[in-house]
């Protein structure tokens, strides 16, 4: 009591005794402690009585009472631990962390719970049970134990279980547990060699990836012993220690690798040394007059003569011939020898078309790998360079400096190679040359929320074009989603009478690719596909047919033609093997095919196109570019037999290269960027895109323009550091150790229910995601150094909520940022309106009426309007969205919807406004790399926002 006003004090400390049990009122056995508290607290050398304060919630009964869930949790791990530790097997099998011994027979001796069961039903609520528990509870009986344990044996008899046994194997897992862990097996691979493995073939595709990734690619290496996955994780935890993985947040979620931030370094250092020691001479004697005037942007290189640059532009794939031949004919004129690198086979095609390039050395973008010559003094002109890995650009760059090598890069703006080296490049002060002689044509945008429609819209449109006999070609990203736009094109093009009935159906061999790193993965492999080696001797390969993975001895067993096998060990798998997935394909007369690798008795390549002329039971007719004759070829169910071909009306977007197709394109939201344009472009003359999107918002979205960061300025930009070796120390020595991991997965969970919690709550959860090892005393202590941090705010007594919580930094600065943003829209904006009309107010209640005036009127940039369902919520929509339409154009807001659901958003449509989820708005306006969004005279109506208004608000 402080001047006449009572107030809750914690003392830290309690008299309390535990009796431990093992038998219940139904003399089952039942583990079980009773905790009996004594009423007194020693408070400041005097004892107190514990304090009740039911209105408050602050005294002690209350407080247990809040919490006695969490202490049940807390209970059941403690023991878990001691069982566990005993060498018995555990199982969670319930809500709450209640755990069970896998094995054990439960029903003959859960006759107590059976009878609550039959009081109350099995769908009973806690409350019912507990009602109910009291109401069949049986005074308590004394029985001899030796009666009692007699009765349980024998009833664990009468149920088959083997008591013994299940002891012995519980004491050889705890003696194993004991004894030090022998030298890995010598055989398998060594843990640091697949972590490095897993690493180096992971930083061939991606510049970041994921920690799950990492692990699944190590154990994939690995022969699947017992303890593999705790080998892996050290050998993961090594690896970050060497820095040969570098965190990119605390939670080790996501890492880029050491290889990446060596080959940036190295693109720089190059780019750097080739910019200030080479130099581009000019040869007059071997000039080659030009025959077309230059672009703004050649005639600026011809006079700048840069050892390395860039040249940007667009134009599909006329534009990219224009520009490399211009390139190439300011090169001649100057008289230097010169070597074209294209990005693929197609693209190579694309350029050879050209007259003015016929005579020219074109190579692909594979050479540089394979040991590429460079003829000294001359001029490299690499196309499409933005496509470009970082090794790839290494090895031009390394040339180019050996050699006193000109090197022009060209950049369309598509997708980039693995690690951006353009903008590596372009960090290290290459300039950019902006080449205005191509086209950007638009595209033509056909909107269609509904998936199913879209597709069905877009196979009509492609078939009409088809057998109107126009070039055309069909674009969606994913093996699914081609699937699904392959059977409705097919489907539109038997309705159009383009492909003939009946249809055949025959195995084909589907490529999978395997490089240096995917061969040895284990996973790459299934039972049925078809494996090659090629035979130098016969210069042919020999096809097999894979019978089984075995995963101990990390081998295949592979079956030829004439059934005999033989087994293969994956770790000896060479590049002279080749891996095919068979596929069941139907084939009709008109059919479209792809070819994926060589046919016998056909000159054919990968990516040619076929057309069916005719189909049978055993051979199809095709009509091969380039060729007068149609060719045979057979129709087979055998993958020994079986033709590597796939079907031809699907391609991924900007596959093909071409000046005059239609382009039929579907693209997701995620990948609706300028990017994805120019790479459609590419592949046509006309892009139709049909979008989930409406016009305006896909407009929107293929305006906006991406910019790629290099990974070492991501690096420094977490660090908040500007030296790079600082900020990988800093990146390393940030991360979380397993208690701290733990609390930080418990906190959102508990956070969704209270964003404040008790310390047993805290506990008890993070429990549940610590690692092996991780006991409360070590979840207890990093608690209380978050405490002392500040990380945890740690709130005594808290009138109406209870004792000793806790509170998260993060949300309290959360929650003070929104009520700051509130604060500040007081009366900051123009009201939409200054007075709503009357007409739109007649047919609404008085709630609406008010909400509506508040809404269209108010001053202050937020308001909330108070409702529950069934209150008018669409027709209230209508409301404001008539009101606002009324307003002249050049005043009137625009109204953005965001709800939590797609059904809200539906719902919100359905009233005329233009909404989205929440999750959508939020992903695009952090894709808008770098660019501030401008949501002035922008009025955003948010639907159930007491479940989305803080992730907005902040």
């Amino acid at each position: 009591m402080t001047d006449g006003q009572s107030e809750t004090v914690l003392t830290g400390n309690l008299v309390m005794a535990l009796f431990n049990h093992d038998t219940s009122r139904d003399q089952e056995p039942q583990l079980h402690t009773h905790a009996v508290v004594t009423n007194v607290t020693q408070y400041n050398g005097e004892w107190k009585t514990l304090s009740s304060d039911k209105v408050g919630k602050t005294g002690f009964i209350e407080n247990v009472y809040a919490n006695q869930i969490a202490f049940g949790r807390l209970y059941r791990e403690k023991l878990k631990e001691q069982v566990e530790a005993l060498g018995y097997e555990t199982e969670v099998v319930g809500k709450h962390g209640m755990w069970e011994m896998p094995g054990v027979p439960v029903e003959a001796f859960s006759g107590r719970s059976q009878t609550i069961r039959e009081a109350v039903g099995e769908d009973a609520s806690l409350k019912s049970r507990d009602v109910a528990a009291l109401d069949t509870r049986k005074s308590k009986q004394h029985v001899d134990p030796e009666v009692r344990m007699a009765e349980w044996m024998q009833t664990l008899k009468e149920t088959g279980f083997d008591i013994r046994a299940y002891r012995d194997a519980a004491e050889q897992r705890a003696y194993t547990r004991t004894q030090t862990p022998g030298p890995a097996s010598q055989d398998g691979p060594d843990v640091q060699q697949a972590v490095t493995q897993a690493i180096a073939g992971l930083s061939e595709r991606k510049v970041q990836f994921m920690y799950t990734d990492l692990l699944a690619r190590t154990v994939g290496i690995l022969p699947p012993e017992n303890g593999v996955i705790e080998r892996a994780r050290a050998g993961i935890d090594e690896a970050i220690s060497r820095e040969q993985l570098i965190p990119l947040d605390r939670e080790k979620g996501l890492f880029t690798s050491g290889i990446h931030m060596l080959d940036e370094l190295s693109v720089r250092a190059l780019s750097r040394d080739i910019m200030k020691q080479n130099r581009v001479t000019v040869h007059p004697e071997k000039s080659v007059p030009r025959t077309a005037g230059y672009s703004d942007a050649v005639s600026v290189l011809a006079q700048d003569r840069p050892s390395l640059a860039i040249v940007s532009g667009q134009g599909g794939a006329a534009g990219q011939r224009e520009r490399v031949a211009e390139l190439v004919m300011m090169a001649r004129e100057q008289g230097r020898e010169v070597q074209i690198i294209a990005a693929d086979r197609r693209s190579q095609m694309n350029l050879k078309q050209d007259e003015r390039l016929s005579g020219e050395l074109i190579t692909g973008r594979r050479q540089l790998l394979e040991g590429m010559a460079f003829t000294p003094g001359s001029t490299v002109i690499v196309d499409q360079g933005e496509k470009l890995s970082l090794k790839e650009t290494l090895t031009l760059l390394d040339g180019a400096a050996r050699h006193n090598v000109q090197v022009l890069i060209t950049d369309s703006g598509q997708r980039t190679g693995t690690g951006s080296a353009l903008m590596a490049m372009k960090d290290a002060g290459v300039n950019t040359y902006r080449w205005q002689g191509g086209e950007q044509r638009p595209a033509t945008i056909i909107s269609e929320p509904d998936r199913n429609v879209r597709y069905a819209r877009l196979a009509g449109d492609f078939a009409a074009s088809v057998k109107a006999g126009e070039e055309s070609v069909a674009q969606v990203s994913g093996v699914r989603e081609q699937a699904i736009l392959t059977q409705a094109i097919r489907s539109e093009l038997k309705t159009q009478g383009v492909l003939g009935h009946p249809e055949v159906t025959m195995t084909a061999l589907s490529p999978v690719w395997l490089d240096s790193r995917s061969r040895y993965l284990r996973d790459m492999y299934r039972p049925g596909m078809v494996m090659e080696l090629w035979n130098p001797e016969t210069r042919s390969h020999d096809r097999y047919v894979t019978e089984r993975v075995t995963a101990q001895s990390h081998s295949l067993t592979l079956r030829n033609a004439q059934g005999e096998t033989q087994v293969v060990r994956i770790s000896s798998l060479d590049s002279s093997w080749s891996l095919f997935r068979p596929e069941k394909m139907p084939v009709a007369d008109g059919e479209r095919l792809r070819v994926t690798g060589k046919i016998p008795g056909l000159r054919v390549s990968g990516g040619d196109r076929l057309q069916v002329a005719s189909v049978s039971e055993d051979a199809m007719t095709v009509v091969v570019p380039g060729r007068a004759e149609p060719a045979t070829l057979p129709v087979s169910d055998s993958p020994f037999t079986a033709l590597k071909l796939e079907n031809g009306w699907v391609e991924t977007p900007g596959h093909s290269v071409s000046d005059s197709a239609t382009v039929f394109a579907s693209v997701t939201q995620m990948a609706m960027d300028n990017a994805t344009l120019n790479g459609l472009a590419r592949s046509g003359r006309d892009v139709r895109l049909y979008s989930s999107l409406d016009e305006t918002r896909t407009a929107e979205k293929l305006a906006r323009h991406p910019s790629f960061t290099v990974v070492s300025e991501q690096i420094k930009a977490r660090a908040g550091e500007t030296l790079l070796e600082t900020a990988i120390s800093l990146q390393k020595a940030g991360l979380h150790t397993p208690a701290q991991q733990a609390i930080h997965l418990a906190l959102p969970v508990l956070e969704s229910k209270n964003l404040a919690f008790s310390m047993v709550d805290l506990l008890t959860e993070a429990k549940s995601f610590a690692a092996e090892g991780t006991g409360f005393a070590d979840l207890g202590g990093e608690i209380n150094a978050q405490i002392k941090r500040g990380d945890l705010l740690y709130v005594d007594v808290a009138k109406g909520y209870g004792t000793g919580l806790l509170v998260s930094r993060a949300s309290y600065e959360a929650e003070k940022s929104i009520l700051r943003h509130i604060l500040e829209g007081k009366e900051a904006v123009t009201p939409l309106m200054e007075r709503v009309p009357g007409e739109l107010m007649e047919k609404l209640t008085s709630g609406q009426r008010a909400a509506t005036r508040m809404i269209l009127e108010t001053s202050d940039r937020f308001t909330v309007v108070q409702g529950y369902a069934g209150v008018g919520k669409t027709t209230q929509f209508r409301a404001v969205m008539s009101a606002v339409n009324m307003l002249p154009e050049s005043e009137r807001p625009r109204v953005v919807g965001l709800g939590p659901t797609h059904r809200a958003v539906g719902e919100m449509r359905s009233a005329g406004v233009d909404a989205q989820t929440l999750a959508s708005f939020l992903h695009d306006t952090q894709q808008r790399s770098g660019e501030t969004p401008d949501f002035s005279n922008t009025l955003f109506l948010l639907d159930e926002s007491s479940g989305n208004a803080a992730n907005l608000l902040i």
